[in-house]
C-alpha cells in the first residue's frame, strides 16, 4: 500500500511539475556581441508582449509560460542603428509557435537561416508550409503569367476570364487542402490556424463553424481557439439570409441615424473611408447606381472608417465625390462599433438589405453592384 501511494505521490509531483514548466528559447548565433540584440514579440491573451536581451558572444535566452500554443516572432537587431523611416537596417527574423518546450536556434551568423529546434508546433508549421508550397507556386506562376502579358492580352476579357477561372480553381485546391488537414488533424493546434486562414471575406460561416466544431474542444477553448471562434460566430450573424443587426451612429452633423430607420427600403450599408483609395474608385459606381434607383425606393447609408484627426478628410471626401446619401461614422477607425458588429476587416465592405430587414448579399462591386439592383428593381438581370 505504501508503495502504491508513495508512486501515486510521484506521478502528482511530476504533473505539478510538467503544469508549471514553461518554454526556454536558447539561441546561439555564431558569436554576435554588443550591441546585437535578441526581442521576441508575442500576443497573449489579446495583449501585444515585447521581450529583449543583449546577446553575449553569440548567446541569448528568453524564458516564459503559456497557457496554449502562440504565434511569435523572434528578430534580431545586429547593430544599434536608429530606426529611421526609408532606411534600412539590419535586422532579421523567424516566426514561431510557443509552447512550453524546449527550443533551440542555431545559427551562424543569422535568424532566417538559423536551425530552430524542439518546437512540435513550429516544426509541424514548417511540414504543412511544404504541403501547401506547390499549390502556392501554381498561383504564383498564374500572377507572373498575367504580369508577362503583353498590354492588349490584358485587355482582352476572354483571356482575363480564363486567367481567373484558373486562378479560382487554385484557390479552391488550397481552401479543400487546408480544410482537409483540419479534418485529419483535430488535435492539432495548426489546425486552427489553418482553418483561420480560409475565413476570407464572403467565407460560410454556417459550414466553417462544423469544421471548427470537429477541433479538440482543448483547444477551441485555447485563446486563439476563443478567437478564431468567435470571428465565425460573428460572420454568421452577417450570412446572406439573417435579420441584419441594428446599429446607430452620428452623421456628419452630429444626428444620431440607425439602420432600423430604412426598414421597408431596400438599403446598401457601404463601409468606407476618405483615405481608402479603392473605395474612392469604386464611390462612381455607387453615385450611378443610386441615382438611376433612389426613386424607386433604393438607399445608401455610408459608415465611414476614418478617425476623428480625420473628420475634415471624410466630409470633404463626400463633396468631391458628390455622395448625397447619408454618412455616419463615431469616427473610431478600424475600432468603428457597426464594422466590428459586421465583422468589417477590409474596405471598402457592403451589405444589401431588404424591406424586412434581412441581408440578402454582400460585397457587391463594379458590376456586380448594377446587376443585382437591376434584378431587384428592374426585374431582369444584366
Amino acid at each position: 500500500m505504501k508503495k502504491i501511494l508513495l508512486l501515486a505521490t510521484m506521478l502528482i509531483s511530476a504533473v505539478a511539475v510538467s503544469a508549471q514548466k514553461g518554454y526556454t528559447i536558447k539561441g546561439q548565433i555564431g558569436k554576435l556581441g554588443k550591441p546585437a540584440k535578441a526581442f521576441l514579440l508575442s500576443k497573449i491573451d489579446g495583449k501585444q508582449v515585447l521581450d529583449s536581451v543583449l546577446l553575449v558572444n553569440g548567446s541569448f535566452t528568453f524564458k516564459g509560460k503559456v497557457s496554449s500554443p502562440i504565434e511569435a516572432i523572434l528578430r534580431l537587431k545586429h547593430d544599434d542603428a536608429v530606426e529611421i523611416p526609408g532606411k534600412r537596417i539590419n535586422v532579421d527574423g523567424v516566426s514561431l509557435i510557443l509552447d512550453n518546450e524546449d527550443i533551440t536556434i542555431t545559427g551562424k551568423d543569422s535568424l532566417k537561416t538559423a536551425v530552430v529546434k524542439g518546437s512540435t508546433q513550429t516544426e509541424e508549421s514548417h511540414r504543412v508550409d511544404e504541403y501547401l508550397r506547390p499549390l502556392y507556386t501554381k498561383l504564383q506562376g498564374l500572377n507572373k503569367e498575367y504580369e508577362e502579358m503583353p498590354e492588349a492580352k490584358k485587355q482582352d476579357k476572354a483571356v482575363i476570364l480564363d486567367l481567373d477561372k484558373r486562378a479560382r480553381e487554385v484557390e479552391k485546391e488550397i481552401f479543400d487542402t487546408k480544410i482537409g488537414y483540419v479534418k485529419k488533424n483535430p488535435n492539432s493546434f495548426m489546425s486552427l490556424m489553418a482553418l483561420n486562414s480560409t475565413l476570407a471575406p464572403g467565407f460560410d460561416a454556417i459550414e466553417m463553424e462544423k469544421v471548427y466544431l470537429t477541433i479538440n474542444p482543448k483547444l477551441r477553448d485555447s485563446y486563439f481557439g476563443k478567437e478564431v471562434g468567435l470571428r465565425i460566430a460573428t460572420f454568421k450573424n452577417t450570412q446572406e439570409g439573417v435579420e441584419a443587426q441594428d446599429f446607430a451612429q452620428p452623421d456628419v452633423d452630429g444626428k444620431m441615424v440607425k439602420l432600423s430607420d430604412y426598414r421597408g427600403k431596400y438599403v446598401l450599408v457601404d463601409f468606407w473611408a476618405s483615405w481608402c483609395a479603392p473605395c474612392r474608385r469604386e464611390n462612381p459606381n455607387l453615385v450611378k447606381v443610386y441615382e438611376q434607383y433612389k426613386s424607386k425606393g433604393f438607399e445608401i447609408l455610408g459608415v465611414s472608417l476614418d478617425k476623428a484627426a480625420d473628420k475634415a478628410k471624410w466630409i470633404k471626401a463626400i463633396a468631391d465625390d458628390k455622395l448625397t446619401w447619408k454618412q455616419v461614422g463615431d469616427l473610431k477607425g478600424w475600432e468603428n462599433e457597426a464594422a466590428a458588429k459586421y465583422e468589417v476587416k477590409a474596405i471598402p465592405m457592403n451589405f444589401l438589405i431588404d424591406p424586412n430587414g434581412k441581408i440578402i448579399a454582400k460585397y457587391l462591386r463594379g458590376d456586380a453592384l448594377d446587376a443585382k439592383i437591376k434584378e431587384i428593381f428592374d426585374g431582369h438581370t444584366k
